[in-house]
């Protein structure tokens, strides 16, 4: 009976000191991510406003709420502190007075470069010791798994 409570343990995401696995790498990505942004007065979430932005610039900000996957208000105030700091400004939409657009400036642009190197930064130290193959077969497994649980969310 302990072997088969073993075998249904090895089968969670729970790591061997039964924290959740995948919650500890994304959350100590985020805070190294983070740390590694300070002296850029960046946090990863400001810096994915502008990541959107830079790939296509001037999204209405539900447009951008939706991409980010967060509510309309969460954008919003992003957008707020990234304005004050001119990274981004709002502009009335010509087809829609009632809505802004959103759109990265160049101060912005230069910022999502240094963001990118810092991307690379983070895998680096997080694959450390990982072949490549390894590596290759994790992705193609987490992507499965992003996609399963994206499917489940909208089944709900």
């Amino acid at each position: 009976m302990q072997q088969d409570a073993a075998a249904a343990q090895k089968k969670t995401s729970l790591g061997d000191d039964y924290n959740p696995m995948f919650q500890d790498i994304a959350r100590f990505r985020a805070i190294l991510f983070d740390a590694l942004l300070k002296p850029h007065d960046m946090t990863m979430s400001q810096g994915w406003v502008l990541v959107h932005l830079v790939r296509e610039n001037g999204l209405r900000q539900s447009e951008l709420a939706d991409r980010l996957e967060v509510a309309t208000v969460t954008t919003s105030k992003l957008i707020d502190r990234l304005e004050a700091r001119g990274y981004v400004e709002r502009r009335s939409d010509p087809e829609d007075r009632r809505s802004n657009r959103v759109y990265a400036t160049e101060r912005a642009k230069s910022l999502v470069k240094i963001m990118t190197r810092t991307i690379f930064e983070v895998d680096e130290i997080a694959n450390q010791g990982v072949s490549q193959a390894d590596l290759e077969t994790t992705l193609r497994v987490l992507g499965r798994m992003r996609a399963n649980l994206k499917t489940a969310l909208s089944n709900r």
